[in-house]
């Protein structure tokens, strides 16, 4: 695919390809493609802000399924995700 937005999102470390994540599993290229016209996502930072809060949500929904002890493994991804995006954010951090 042509598309600047699939690009950098593929190339993402926390979101591209073999991340393991929802986006880099689950979604073709044209999924992708379709969801970002869909959402009136036009540039390549606007695509990769996109795909990590998608991301960011599918983690957050499995919260709902766990068992709720501290050790459940939801939670820790949930936790993981979280450092991972703020160090994205915040690379002093």
């Amino acid at each position: 695919m042509n598309d600047e937005r699939i690009t950098v999102i593929r190339d993402h470390k926390l979101v591209g390809t073999s991340s393991c994540t929802t986006i880099s599993e689950c979604y073709s290229d044209s999924d992708l493609l379709k969801a970002l016209d869909e959402d009136g996502v036009t540039t390549a930072q606007g695509a990769v802000k996109w795909a990590i809060e998608t991301e960011g949500l599918h983690i957050e929904m499995a919260l709902n399924s766990r068992w709720g002890s501290d050790t459940d493994p939801e939670l820790k991804r949930y936790r993981e995700w979280e450092d991972a995006v703020a160090a994205l954010e915040h690379p002093s951090r």
